[in-house]
């Protein structure tokens, strides 16, 4: 009797009189009903088919009991019930061809350029192919189904297609109906969810603040009476995590391949409890046991079956590797195989179907394990006699299929449930109920539970969580903070009320500006890391992405406030501006607006963009058109001179804080000019009258000008609208704030969580075509055939003895593994078992040196010797975690394993030839050209198949150990099954190895010699033989009472059922013969030596030598970045880009003085862009420097030579780039002179460049990850054009300080380009420039008499004595500068030292590169 019967019995009960209820006694007599039910259907079950019944635990039982209770008390309170099975016919679902997407590169824009011109490409459709053909079923709701078959047979597809995911694929054609309601029309799409096969969770976040987050969302609003949404929450909470082992976890970081936390299982646990937290009505799971053990998985089964009996839930199912025990759980199976239907019917009769076919089944072999593996020709055991009866093709299934009489049968069925429906109309109780759970205060079309208030809310404190998690990173920014504000702070001390107080005020306020933007351009890189996170809670409808983005800016404010508060605080006395209370809060209040603004800005360029790269190459220009248009650099009114971007002011937020700072501090100050009025000297003491401040627009005869003066006749601001540029720049964050809610609401750059293959041009293999179905099994077969005259091992004897391990905890230390002993043999094939969190993965990274933090004690020997430096190298760890560089295709990843981890003597010609054998073995030939890519962005290769390159990639090397953690782990049945037969040959061949596994079936466990298991706490169960048909293994359980294994049971899960009884099995070992037995076997190993082994040379660390091995890892870098166009166009993209911008904003500048300080902003304009391209370098080198340490861990290549590879890479790219911005900007500035000034611009900006480029590299390898490299990066960054000596003169930096300028990179530079440039410059001043005064005509007669002593003791410049009379009559003229050279006089540079400098600056790259590679080296190994 299953849930569902029992349910309909206990339904059957009759209604009492509400009137006359005695609810104790009811419920007392129902819960004696429901026990004693439950153990009559256990105990017929059992006696009739003991291996058809897995029975309930007594945790499982409570919590059907639990469920029943929450269902009946909330019936009485109202609710309905949310009914709705699904149905679908004749659902054929087309995508494109595999030729569709073709793998981008440089060239990729020419050819499509090309192909514009080409007729032959105007009419050519790509191909389309049937990923589900004609697939008829249905899932009442109350049952479950279950999807089976091999990879690429569309069991993701359907699932997807059946939760209402239909936006990837070309076209959906059939009929898909919930309760009765059309797909089309079913807009719940929080009812029917499709959980994927993935784990994706924030990995910082805990367990309960992860679940806790969750069920802030999806809290009903119709709760049982005296329920609040607190105790709801906790209620439920403490339900899951008993329910799937989770308890002890609750306060564990769930982690990811990068980050220590959960286990792999543990995670795989978190998945499906927030799945289940989504409460929908429709669950379509995939592959949800994937990292599961048996016993985790059966009882995730159980559970499901549970809440499906209770809940009415519908629940549609595809898991890889399902025993029996699993399998009896289901209603229903569909079996698909290359996408076409070929059974569906109940799970009782499906066996018995392809029995009658011709097909014959193993002993011990699972019945999921025997449906799908029919469809494998390696496979599948075909009765005598139908060996040309038995269907081949999938096509050849399916037509049997459809001529069946159960597929009749099951029409038939599929009617009646229509009718049924039909007549009943489950969806007005679904709708019904639906309304009922959701916040009063939503829409009525809202398919969300909770309002979107009570979404901010929660999503605001997930998100403080995250952010409060990493303490380090917030102690280093305010720590960054403060460290720049005493910078900022001691460069523009104490600025005084005269002219040279005047120009470093801007310089000052606008350096605050800048600071603030320079910490906010992290955000924007930010807004790539989560998103397949957002895009499956959005899935869910558990929040709306805007609710996401408002909670951002919620966790924005008090950050930033505390950033530019504690900035402000520190430099605006420090600069000395005015000390009054209102303009100092004015001025926080301010630039907390600017840093908003530009914290929402930045984010937009990432929301809106597909690509990291992308956006922050366009952020780069963006900041170029911030700073240049602010009215600091170019003053206003030379801005409305340039027609092509000076309307980029007046939408500038920097513009407009700019004005509002300069407004807020210059109103109510004046500026004397005693010594500074022209003309000066003592001379002209006596002529008040006749001297003049040199500001534009002074009266002469005042040798003092106001603030206000000031902004209007020299800056054209406006002195009455502080308050309005201050509206202006939060009205400006609102709406950047608008435009994010938009982007992320409708733009999903994740290809909607699937993934996408992309192949090389002309490499598309046919997709689910019969004839390439065919080639595809006879390929596998002959190599399945031929695999013994290929595979020759020369394996050593590998011993561990009492190995123990310990980690650093607070209070303390934890002990993870405790005297763990054991060995393995060549020939010999070792399981390594245990239930998840056991310590299985930490023992193999410890006993293949993987582990770098903690303490390992014990012995490890190879062939009875210490392990020697090549350990790493000759053995081959097949991890968890797949982690494969995505630039790469999966054969010249395989490649390249094989070229750098086979020996030497090998020709490059059989280690291709043995890398075309492992790729047929594993069934990946088709896949050979596709690009491994990242589940991230949607592009490359499934979840199962990269689990298959990670083995693939050991395999190639040829390794002497082979040490595999969960090698079938999210593989099907078939691929497990393929992927441990070769690893039985490879035993066979010679190899010694070790695997841990979680769910093996009977046949897979049979391959196994010998097993390691362990208990909780990292301590022994059992080590030693499995025995033929596990007799050896299940004797031992049975000496200590556990009962005999039937012949038909599969030992694993029998040996889980042992290891959950009451004996202390850790103990029982250790007291235990077989445990003696260990300990001589391990003293006698020590003394044996395999001598083929030893003969193999002295220990190498690396297979290859260091220039191979540079070579190699060089050419890997230049395709990686060949074939990221959006990195590397995008860098030469911003060079031309920002070359135009500057060129033609400082378009055609002439000999005037003004002129002459804008050849000095054009210049140091272009820091800037070297500066920002900084921020584009460093996720590059620190994504692949995380693929590095991975690659180190197995000894492919040294540091050594990725870290020359990694800086040679950029050159190229970085020429290219500055020879770009060169072309477009130097002409265009009208700075062309003659060919040596020329070159010499050429080639410095060029070295600058690359400065730039080896100082980000620098930078990354310093930092264990981005977000400190944002931290750690505008410190130097501000250092680095702040101390260049324009902003604030040389003279003018203080003398402690000064050491600081002379060792800035940016100085030499700028000495010798500005020197370069200016020193042909002779200024000839327009009368704009000039400062125009009046001689004293009763005292002289002409102004070259009355100027004679100012002439004789003039600084710099020329007087116009208006001989020419272009000057009005009785006007001098006085213009600041005579040539070029007088202003780099002032800077205390010299045209003399422009060699110097570039010599110098090439010493800044030689460091940078020093620094880069001593920085790798010693972060070249991971922490684990």
């Amino acid at each position: 009797m299953d849930g569902r019967e029992l349910q309909e019995l206990k339904d059957g009960v009759p209604s009492l009189d509400q009137d006359n209820l005695d609810i104790e006694s009811s419920k007392e007599a129902f819960d004696n009903l429901n026990n004693e039910i439950i153990n009559d259907s256990k105990h017929i079950a059992t006696l009739n088919d003991p291996e058809s019944f897995s029975p309930e635990s007594e945790d499982h039982i409570k919590l059907r009991d639990y469920f029943m209770d929450s269902q009946r008390m909330a019936k009485e309170n109202g609710s309905k019930e949310k009914k709705i099975g699904v149905t679908f016919k004749s659902l054929t679902v087309v995508g494109k061809g595999a030729d569709a997407s073709v793998i981008s590169d440089m060239s990729s824009p020419l050819f499509s350029f090309i192909d514009l011109f080409k007729p032959s490409t105007w009419t050519t459709k790509v191909s389309e192919f049937d990923i589900l053909h004609d697939v008829t079923g249905f899932c009442k709701d109350g049952e479950m189904l279950l999807v089976l078959g091999r990879p690429g047979s569309g069991c993701s597809t359907l699932l997807r297609v059946l939760s209402n995911q239909t936006k990837s694929y070309v076209s959906v054609k059939g009929d898909v109906t919930y309760g009765g309601i059309d797909s089309n029309n079913f807009k719940y799409k929080a009812e029917a969810i499709y959980t994927p096969e993935e784990d994706c969770h924030h990995p910082t976040l805990t367990v309960r603040e992860t679940l806790d987050f969750a069920l802030k969302c999806k809290t009903p609003t119709n709760r049982l009476p005296n329920e609040n949404k607190r105790s709801f929450r906790d209620k439920v909470f403490n339900l899951l995590l008993t329910m799937f082992g989770m308890v002890h976890q609750s306060e564990t970081i769930v982690g990811n391949e990068f980050i220590r936390g959960l286990s792999g299982g543990e995670r795989k646990r978190l998945t499906i409890t927030e799945a289940m937290v989504s409460g929908s009505s429709v669950t379509c799971w995939d592959c949800s046991t994937r990292g599961l053990d048996a016993a985790s998985a059966l009882n995730l089964a159980k559970s499901l079956r549970i809440t499906t009996d209770t809940l009415h839930k519908t629940t549609i199912a595809s898991f890889y590797q399902a025993s029996d025990s699993i399998y009896n759980c289901f209603d229903k199976v569909l079996i698909l195989e290359k996408g076409r239907c070929i059974y569906f019917g109940p799970v009782s009769n499906a066996k018995q179907y392809f029995l009658d076919l011709g097909f014959d089944c193993e002993p011990r072999k699972s019945i999921p394990d025997f449906l799908t593996g029919v469809t494998n020709p390696q496979e599948r055991i075909v009765k005598q006699g139908y060996e040309d009866k038995v269907p081949i093709t999938s096509g050849d299934f399916e037509e049997v299929w459809k001529n069946s009489k159960l597929y009749q049968i099951s029409m038939e069925e599929l009617k009646d449930y229509e009718i049924e429906t039909e007549k009943n109309q489950p969806s007005k109780d679904f709708i019904e109920e639906i309304k009922n759970q959701k916040s009063k205060t939503n829409r009525k079309g809202s398919q969300y539970t909770t309002s979107f208030i009570t979404q901010v809310i929660a999503l605001v404190k997930r998100n403080f969580s995250m952010i409060w998690g990493d303490k380090f990173g917030i102690f280093s920014k305010y720590l960054s903070v403060i460290i720049q504000a005493c910078v900022y702070g001691s460069l523009f001390y104490g600025m005084k009320d005269d002219m040279a107080g005047v120009f470093t005020r801007g310089g000052a306020i606008t350096g605050g500006l800048f600071f603030n933007a320079f910490l906010s351009v992290g955000e924007m890189q930010m807004t790539f890391f989560g998103r397949r996170i957002l895009q499956k809670h959005s899935s869910y409808k558990m929040y709306r992405p805007a609710a996401l983005h408002i909670a951002q800016v919620v966790n924005d404010l008090p950050f930033t406030l505390a950033q530019v508060i504690l900035f402000s605080s520190i430099v605006y006395f420090m600069f000395g501006l005015t000390p009054d209370a209102d303009k100092f809060f004015i001025y926080i209040f301010i630039n907390i607006g600017c840093a908003l603004c530009c914290t929402a800005l930045f984010r937009l360029f990432g929301n809106l963009c597909p690509s990291m790269y992308v956006a922050q190459n366009i952020l780069n220009v963006f900041m170029i058109f911030l700073f240049t248009f602010a009215g600091y650099t170019i003053p206003k009114d030379k801005l409305d001179e340039i027609p092509w971007f000076g309307w980029f002011f007046w939408c500038n937020p920097f513009a407009y804080s700019f004005k509002a700072l300069m407004e807020n501090e210059f109103v109510g100050l004046e500026f004397q000019c005693t010594e500074e009025a022209i003309p000066y000297g003592d001379f002209y003491q006596n002529y008040t009258a006749n001297r003049i401040c040199p500001v534009a627009g002074s009266n002469q005869g005042e040798l003092k000008f106001s603030g206000s003066f000031y902004l209007t006749k020299n800056l054209s601001f406006p002195t009455n609208q502080l308050a309005l540029n201050t509206i202006v720049v939060y009205l400006l964050w609102v709406l950047f704030i608008i435009l994010n809610m938009i982007a992320m609401s409708y733009l999903d750059h994740t290809s909607g969580g699937y993934t996408h293959k992309v192949y090389k041009k002309g490499k598309a293999p046919k997709m689910n075509d019969i004839d390439e179905e065919r080639n595809q099994i006879e390929l596998v077969a002959k190599a399945t055939s031929n695999i013994k005259d290929t595979l020759e091992m020369h394996g050593g004897i590998f011993t561990w003895k009492n190995i123990n391990y310990t980690v650093p905890v607070p209070g303390g230390e934890k002990l993870l593994l405790d005297n763990i002993d054991g060995w393995i043999k060549p020939g010999q094939m070792t399981a390594l078992m245990g239930a998840s969190g056991a310590g299985k993965t930490t023992l193999l990274d410890v006993l293949a040196k993987r582990k770098t933090l903690g303490t390992v004690k014990g012995e490890c020997t190879l062939n009875g010797k210490p392990l020697e430096i090549d350990f790493e190298r000759i053995t081959g760890y097949v991890e968890q975690m797949d982690v494969h560089n995505p630039g790469l295709t999966v054969r010249e990843a395989l490649r390249f394993s094989a070229k750098l981890r086979q020996e030497p003597e090998v020709s490059l010609e059989e280690k291709f030839k043995y890398v075309e054998h492992v790729l047929e073995m594993m069934e990946m030939a088709h896949l050979g050209d596709a690009l491994v890519g990242n589940l991230e962005t949607g592009v490359g290769i499934s979840v199962e198949e990269r689990k298959r390159l990670t083995i693939g990639l050991e395999l190639v090397a040829k390794p002497y150990l082979l040490f595999l953690d969960e090698p079938t782990s999210g593989l099907d049945a078939q691929s497990s099954y393929n992927i441990i037969k070769f690893i039985r040959k490879l035993a066979d061949a010679g190899m010694p190895l070790v695997c841990t596994i979680h769910q093996p079936s009977s046949v897979l466990f049979e391959h196994f010699d010998r097993i390691l298991l362990l208990g909780k706490g990292g301590k022994t169960v059992y080590f030693g033989d499995i025995g033929e048909r596990s007799s050896v293994l299940s004797g031992y359980f049975e000496r200590y009472g556990v009962r005999p294994c039937t012949q038909s049971e599969n030992p694993a899960e029998y040996m889980f059922e042992a290891l959950s009884t009451d004996v202390n099995w850790p103990v029982v070992w250790n007291e235990s013969p077989e445990k003696e037995a260990v300990t001589l076997e391990l003293d006698q190993l020590k003394v044996t030596v395999n001598e083929a082994f030893l003969s193999q040379g002295k220990p190498r660390e690396f297979a290859t030598s260091l220039w191979y091995q540079f070579k190699e890892v060089y050419k890997r870098l230049n395709l990686i970045w060949w074939r990221d166009p959006y990195y590397t166009f995008g860098c030469m993209g911003q060079a031309i880009i920002s070359g135009l911008v500057l060129g033609f904003t400082f378009f055609n500048l002439q000999d005037s003085s003004s002129d002459m300080i804008q050849r000095v902003f054009f210049i140091f304009e272009a820091i800037i862009l070297g500066i920002l391209l900084i921020f584009a370098v460093m996720p590059q080198i620190i994504i692949q420097k995380a693929y590095f340490t991975r690659d180190f861990a197995s000894k492919y290549y040294s540091w050594l030579p990725f870290t020359l590879g990694i800086v040679i890479v950029e050159l190229p790219y970085t020429i290219i780039s500055g020879t770009l911005f060169y072309f477009c900007s130097f002409w265009t500035a009208g700075l062309n002179y003659d060919a040596y000034t020329n070159f010499y611009f050429w080639i410095i900006y060029i070295l600058f460049m690359i400065f730039c480029v080896t100082f980000g590299q620098a930078i990354s390898a310093f930092c264990i990850n981005n977000l400190l490299a944002m931290t750690v990066l505008p410190l130097l960054a501000v250092y680095l054009f702040l101390f260049s000596g324009v902003m604030v003169p040389p003279s003018k930096i203080h003398g402690f300080e000064k050491w600081m300028y002379y060792v800035n990179p940016t100085k030499y530079f700028l000495e010798g380009i500005s020197t370069n440039i200016l020193d042909t410059v002779n200024v000839i001043c327009t009368e704009r420039d000039l400062v125009l005064f009046t001689y004293p005509k009763s005292d002289f007669s002409s102004c070259k008499e009355y100027t004679e002593q100012f002439e004789l003791n003039i600084k710099s410049g020329y007087v116009d004595n208006n001989e020419n009379g272009t000057l009005p009559e009785g006007y001098c003229g006085y213009c600041n500068y005579n040539s070029g050279k007088e202003y780099y006089d002032t800077l205390e540079w010299s045209n003399d030292n422009r060699w110097w400098n570039f010599l110098i600056l090439c010493g800044y790259v030689l460091f940078n590169i020093a620094m880069t590679v001593g920085f790798i080296y010693l972060t070249k190994k991971g922490r684990r």
